[in-house]
């Protein structure tokens, strides 16, 4: 990517209000599955891929998840979410990162949440930051977005959210499998959640199956 990602010119009012339209209920679903497996994983510390303006850090458990990071392309997103939830999550660090141009290690994660990130950054670039970031027996949690031949953005009456499907490209999970396991990550189970505009979400929960190799 370059400095002309659509991203950045998206404002955070726009993109959220798409996001939680009634056509598009995209806001509710990733949350409540955001609660789901921070519930069931427990993890100790996280990553967010996309982190956007926070939705989804409201299931942050302090007292089990003691370190957090959020990544994301556009720092005002970043800004946005450090005001909501920095008196929230004590340990919520927040990093203007693209991690197309950067998948070194920075953290190390037990979990990391990486939802609707890759159609615009590709599955090797997903993979390769969380291989490198995860800790060997550490959960990812890949959602990716079916569009069920309906348009990649939804037309929902705000403009400034179609710049992005400029940029958007449809994940192939047969795809997304073989790359997975060819750079160590094991799958262990899957969801299909479907939207009001028959769009679907694919969650694969995919565990490392060995100590990363940095990158």
């Amino acid at each position: 990517m370059t400095n002309s990602n659509p991203w950045l010119d998206i404002p955070l009012d726009d993109y959220e209000r798409h996001m939680s339209h009634e056509l598009v209920g995209q806001s509710t679903l990733l949350s409540s599955l955001t609660k789901k497996y921070l519930e069931a994983i427990k993890p100790g510390s996280t990553i967010f891929l996309g982190v956007a303006g926070g939705n989804g850090l409201e299931h942050i458990d302090n007292i089990i998840t003691k370190s957090v990071m959020g990544i994301d392309i556009n720092q005002n997103y970043l800004d946005t979410a450090f005001k909501r939830y920095n008196h929230k999550i004590a340990s919520l660090q927040l990093i203007n990162l693209d991690i197309v141009k950067n998948s070194e290690r920075i953290f190390e994660a037990d979990f990391i949440w990486a939802a609707l990130i890759a159609e615009y950054t590709g599955i090797d670039k997903v993979l390769e930051f969380s291989k490198n970031n995860i800790r060997a027996g550490g959960h990812l949690i890949f959602t990716i977005q079916s569009n069920n031949n309906r348009p990649s953005v939804s037309s929902t009456g705000i403009e400034s959210v179609k710049k992005a499907g400029a940029v958007f490209s449809a994940v192939n999970p047969e795809a997304l499998l073989k790359r997975s396991g060819e750079s160590g990550f094991v799958q262990i189970g899957k969801e299909e959640n479907r939207l009001p505009n028959d769009k679907s979400f694919i969650t694969f929960h995919f565990v490392v199956s060995e100590e990363p190799t940095i990158g």
